[in-house]
């Protein structure tokens, strides 16, 4: 007897929930990582503005096992809900391969693309077209970061620089609350190898991060990166998880 749409939908939010769990550890282990004691920066004689960095410890390959097991988790939540979707459609359809049509960014899903979700409403598929306009980078994250994990490789941890800022936590009438906060519009940075120099000439606070790389490419995402996906994921499934309830979409339990 096929499962039901709705347990299928389900099956959706506890991987999801599960999914966060990953996501605790991976902040914890990435709070570990950056910590500023991992390195040295060490003098350049005749020159006060520059300094040499020096590896006392490399990111761990921990960080991509639970990167791996994360985006694993969120990728598998969007796979049930689309087949929640086509089952609500067809309660006999062969689900062998269906999976969340990510398609390409930008771009409505063709005939090939809406093959992996044969079968499903007009209405389902337009509910996935428009989370795919709106949470389009995220989602395309999550599929390259998923193929390269299932299919080819861990994704490596590295270390980059961050300009960094100081900015305001919690302010009240006796004290002042600060942290040192990333500044924006520096989503993808170059790698950092131990011995390489650090110009501080201009005055920038400047701090050590971990980013993640894809191996097309080689190309670099802070871990800033995560949220995007994490929360493409979420609205996602705020967005299909309703129409596995029923034809109604404002009802559901929203995550």
């Amino acid at each position: 007897m096929s499962l039901s749409p709705v347990l299928r939908s389900h099956s959706a939010y506890i991987r999801y929930r599960y999914a966060q769990n990953h996501l605790e550890k991976l902040r914890e282990q990435l709070r570990l990582e950056e910590k500023l004691d991992n390195f040295d920066f060490n003098s350049i004689a005749g020159d006060s503005s520059k300094k040499i960095v020096r590896f006392k410890k490399h990111p761990d390959v921990l960080l991509s096992l639970i990167l791996g097991d994360f985006i694993h988790s969120l990728r598998s939540s969007l796979d049930y809900v689309a087949c929640a979707l086509v089952t609500l459609s067809n309660p006999d359809a062969d689900l062998k391969r269906v999976q969340f049509p990510f398609g390409r960014k930008g771009v409505r899903l063709n005939r090939d693309e809406r093959g992996s979700v044969k079968c499903i409403s007009e209405e389902a598929l337009e509910a996935i077209e428009r989370a795919r306009a709106q949470y389009g980078e995220g989602l395309s994250l999550l599929c390259d970061f998923s193929n390269q994990d299932k299919h080819r490789f861990l994704m490596p941890a590295y270390s980059h620089l961050v300009p960094c800022k100081f900015a305001v936590d919690e302010r009240t009438p006796n004290s002042t609350t600060m942290s040192v906060q990333p500044k924006e519009g520096h989503e993808k940075l170059p790698p950092i190898r131990d011995g390489g120099i650090v110009d501080f000439s201009d005055g920038t606070l400047i701090t050590i991060k971990i980013g993640f790389q894809l191996e097309a490419g080689g190309v670099s995402y802070r871990s800033e990166s995560i949220d995007l996906i994490n929360e493409a994921v979420r609205q996602t499934l705020n967005e299909l998880l309703p129409l596995t309830q029923s034809l109604k979409p404002t009802q559901g339990v929203h995550l």
